[in-house]
């Protein structure tokens, strides 16, 4: 059986820290280059996190609205940001209540947080607060691949997490397409591969998927069939994770 430390019982910030996984720069030039950001935005980036997608618009020279209700989260991306960028604003609200005023921005994005919405309120709330001439970026990452593992890790994700019940995973493009109006959605996509031994394994997964913790009741049988599945497809101590970036890029459709 695996005996290496268990580092995915870390806090939530240090996971997403030492294991979120950062976004390809082709996914940057996407936004800049086919969805009209530019360095006079001001975008939302809705469930912010410790930051990492919010760098990635700051170095582009956009003025960013970070929105993260988490105080752990959200101050740690203060302390990591605030000094370098000027241009980086950070709020204690959600995604359906954003605090922000009537059309205050020009672009919203959602870089693998949209799963945790309601998505009916948020639609409400972005098309309040974006300008007329705006889009909604939302952005989402899944196991991918054919092969068997691909597949035991979407399973797995499955039955603890739930985002195959409409909110993530397997479902993004349905579920992210439908959140738009029905034309003008354009759309990305980026796959890679991570050789991760066994804390990379779990801490990926808990720094990119909504799965309990410590403390939750299902956390030890969570825990138990990530050993299981690791031990099954690891050579050498470690397992080929193959993964997929998914992005939608539109307006939120009218119709609640």
């Amino acid at each position: 059986m695996v005996t290496a430390s268990r580092s995915h019982s870390l806090s939530t910030v240090e996971n997403y820290l030492k294991y979120r996984l950062d976004y390809p720069e082709k996914l940057i030039d996407f936004l800049y280059d086919a969805c009209d950001f530019s360095r006079e935005s001001v975008i939302a980036d809705i469930g912010s996190g410790t930051g990492t997608f919010t760098r990635h618009l700051l170095e582009r020279g956009s003025r960013v609205v970070a929105i993260e209700p988490d105080r752990e989260l959200r101050e740690t991306a203060e302390r990591i940001l605030s000094d370098e960028f000027p241009r980086f604003f950070s709020l204690e609200a959600s995604a359906e209540n954003t605090t922000l005023s009537d059309a205050s921005v020009n672009h919203i994005v959602c870089a693998q947080s949209f799963h945790y919405f309601d998505g009916e309120k948020c639609r409400r709330e972005f098309r309040r607060i974006l300008r007329p001439e705006g889009s909604v970026v939302l952005i989402g990452m899944k196991p991918a691949g054919d092969d068997e593992f691909a597949r035991e890790c979407d399973a797995l994700i499955r039955r603890y997490s739930g985002y195959g019940r409409g909110k993530d995973g397997a479902d993004m493009d349905s579920v992210y397409s439908a959140f738009f109006s029905p034309s003008g959605v354009s759309s990305f996509s980026h796959s890679g591969q991570l050789s991760l031994d066994f804390d990379g394994f779990c801490g990926r997964l808990f720094s990119s998927f909504c799965l309990p913790g410590p403390g939750d009741d299902r956390y030890d049988d969570l825990l138990e069939e990530m050993e299981l599945l690791f031990e099954l497809y690891q050579q050498s101590g470690k397992v080929n994770y193959r993964y997929e970036i998914r992005a939608y890029a539109g307006k939120p459709d009218a119709a609640i």
